[in-house]
């Protein structure tokens, strides 16, 4: 037999999720930024910032990006784009959280007043700039990498008090699985970003980009899994079993195309991959909305969140293609900020895109049977 005792609406529990929910997506937002200015590796160090406790670092320094002064009569290395050993010792030698490949290239902005110095090796900019007695040193990004960590803890903090909120107070089971796996994957996210840091490495970036969209979605599902919604009873709709299927494809197929995006945003490569799951998901897209507007055009559970997909879609396309001409085609001829807008913006929008297609397909599951009892179970449906 099936336990039929209905689950009920927990206010807590649904406020929890839809604020764990905004606080990732803002997470994911600025991730984006941090991305699309190269400030990854802003901070050298994991936990702590430049030394400091994470959430003692200054507020000062967070905006500024400033990190030490030298001696002015180092200006001559600076001015002649010389990297010499004594400056570089003055750099490191003032903060021991910073080293500078030696292969580092120093530009000249201004002679003798402003200096860019352009570590690729370990994906950090420099600016220095001379003042009345000494040189001061800054480092490019730190305010967009300090927000991103800091805003990481509050996810942090959010889904440890929505996990315990769970196991407390909901009596499903499989709930409480899921509110496991959020922990999880927040503390993997964690672990994932120092790793990213103190490794170096591209591909704790990609994984860590990846997984993002992955909790974001989950997110996404916890807010639909604890609302009245969800809990207090639902009518069925005939005729979605085909529906089910375009969507659980449309879904894996926008976050495939999320997956190459990170590739490309942090590799610079396989773009025609990229372009190759764009088209798919386009496809994909088209159809799951002609399908709900040919056959459930009176249910607005499908309609609404079928038409902000469709939205998406075409923002996303006109977004890609802007992403492409300033990455690839346009070049220094956009303003700074204006491509920095354009290839975050298209990383937000296929996050929309992605938790849309999520509520579309837990609905078409919800109202079309395709859980079978997971609505109101407490062991989800499973025979006891």
């Amino acid at each position: 037999m099936r336990i039929g005792i209905v689950r009920k609406y927990h206010k807590l529990l649904h406020f929890l999720s839809i604020l764990t929910f905004i606080a990732t997506f803002m997470l994911v937002s600025i991730g984006g930024i941090v991305t699309s200015t190269d400030s990854g590796m802003a901070v050298p160090d994991w936990p702590t910032t430049f030394g400091y406790n994470m959430f003692s670092y200054p507020l000062s320094k967070t905006i500024s990006g400033y990190i030490l002064s030298i001696d002015a009569g180092l200006q001559v290395d600076l001015d002649n784009s010389n990297l010499s050993p004594r400056l570089r010792d003055a750099i490191e030698t003032k903060d021991d959280h910073i080293s500078l490949s030696p292969i580092s290239e120093i530009e000249v902005i201004e002679l003798g007043k402003l200096w860019r110095l352009n570590d690729g090796k370990n994906h950090r900019i420099f600016t220095v700039r001379k003042t009345a007695s000494e040189l001061e040193v800054y480092v490019r990004g730190v305010f967009a990498e300090h927000s991103h960590r800091l805003m990481g803890s509050i996810v942090g903090l959010l889904t440890i008090l929505l996990a315990i909120s769970i196991w407390k107070f909901d009596q499903r089971r499989w709930m409480k699985w899921l509110g496991g796996i959020a922990l999880f994957g927040v503390i993997t996210q964690g672990v994932l970003g120092g790793l990213r840091v103190t490794e170096i490495s591209v591909i704790f970036a990609v994984i860590h980009a990846c997984l993002a969209q992955a909790f974001l979605a989950l997110c996404c599902g916890l807010i639909l899994f604890t609302s009245r919604e969800w809990t207090e009873g639902h009518h069925q709709v005939e005729g979605a079993v085909l529906l089910r299927r375009l969507s659980i494809f449309t879904t894996g197929g926008v976050y495939c195309q999320l997956i190459w995006g990170a590739i490309l945003r942090h590799t610079a490569s396989q773009l025609q991959t990229h372009v190759f799951f764009a088209i798919l998901v386009a496809n994909c897209v088209l159809w799951i909305i002609s399908r709900v507007f040919i056959h459930h055009r009176n249910f607005a559970k499908f309609t609404v969140p079928s038409l902000f997909l469709g939205v998406f879609l075409i923002l996303q396309v006109v977004l890609g293609i802007g992403a492409w001409l300033s990455e690839f085609q346009l070049g220094d001829s956009l303003t700074y900020l204006t491509r920095i807008a354009i290839t975050t913006g298209h990383l937000v929008v296929g996050a929309f895109m992605l938790v849309t297609s999520v509520i579309l397909t837990l609905r078409i599951f919800l109202y079309s049977s395709g859980f079978k009892g997971y609505a109101s179970s407490p062991t989800g449906g499973v025979p006891v």
